[in-house]
């Protein structure tokens, strides 16, 4: 874990040697040989956390790793007069944006889907930097809708994950924050910074009505999935609409929203779903109408461990 010492930052030479895949030598000699703010602290080595992204990158560059993954920018969005469409250009040429954020083609299939459906209360679980938010926001603007998009998600620190990504975002939230002002969308959405357990749990104090439009795409673990809906499932309206990302775990290499789909909405009466293959990255889209309402009640947190254990059981039973 970083270290905080007078109200700066600090990360270990073991925790960016972890980062990175490689050996604590290494970090200590580019360390030592760039000009990079380090200390000694209890007798270790550490950067500031404000060099970070430099270090990330002077690593990458003597390494010869390069990065030049980048979702191909639509010319409409780019040629496009709203400050939206510029925004998330700029966006999508980040990256730290690829792949983990939605491409162009799934963020222009969720604004269509928002601005068909007209739903009156919006809440996404996971938002990353915020492309899929003010994709959804534009489709909210496109038709009026006085709604307006409750986004959650903790906005921790983004760094290098190899070898799928290779950008450093620092502060999420700020950056989010700043876009969706640039993208002038700031009336459409509200960013809530906690995770969705804490979230779940004030959800009233959140929204004041049933959720019409519920985008699942935070914690991809089975656990954390299946407790995000689990705790968010009930409170969407009868009609309403709930989409989950990430469904093929043989592209995307998550098996939460895959489990979920499988083992609580596939052949559950409650429910209808549709399995939608996306572009560029087959990661898939899930498309799930809530029919009625559940004649069993929720379950608490607590309760969702044993839960998972025993859906487990009754799928490997069933096999």
């Amino acid at each position: 874990m970083p270290i905080n010492v007078e109200y700066e930052t600090f990360y270990s030479v073991q925790e960016l040697s972890q980062i990175l895949h490689t050996t604590d030598e290494e970090v200590i000699a580019l360390l030592t040989s760039g000009s990079f703010r380090s200390d000694e602290i209890q007798g270790r080595l550490h950067l500031n956390k404000g060099d970070l992204e430099k270090f990330f990158d002077h690593y990458f560059a003597v390494k010869g790793i390069s990065d030049d993954r980048q979702y191909r920018i639509p010319k409409y969005l780019k040629s496009s007069p709203e400050p939206w469409a510029n925004t998330l250009s700029q966006m999508y040429e980040k990256k730290v944006n690829c792949p983990a954020s939605i491409s162009p083609e799934q963020g222009e299939f969720l604004k269509s889907l928002v601005a068909n459906i007209n739903p009156s209360t919006v809440v996404e679980i996971g938002c990353f930097t915020g492309v899929s938010t003010i994709w959804m926001a534009a489709g909210l603007e496109q038709i009026a809708s006085s709604a307006v998009i409750h986004a959650i998600d903790l906005f921790d620190e983004i760094l290098p994950w190899m070898p799928t990504r290779h950008g450093c975002l620092l502060d999420p939230y700020s950056y989010a924050t700043e876009r969706v002002a640039e993208a002038q969308l700031s009336h459409r959405i509200k960013f809530h910074k906690m995770n969705s357990i804490e979230a779940g749990h004030r959800l009233d104090q959140i929204v004041d009505r049933p959720i019409d439009f519920l985008f699942i795409d935070g914690d991809h673990t089975r656990q954390g999935c299946l407790t995000d809906w689990m705790l968010f499932y009930p409170q969407v309206s009868v009609g309403g609409y709930i989409v989950l990302h990430d469904i093929y775990p043989e592209h995307c290499g998550w098996e939460g929203p895959r489990y979920v789909l499988d083992e609580c909405i596939k052949n559950n009466h409650q429910f209808a779903m549709t399995e939608i293959k996306t572009s560029p990255c087959n990661f898939g889209m899930a498309i799930v109408q809530k029919l009625a309402d559940s004649p069993v009640p929720s379950p608490s947190v607590q309760q969702i461990p044993l839960m998972t254990k025993l859906l487990k059981k009754l799928s490997l039973q069933a096999k």
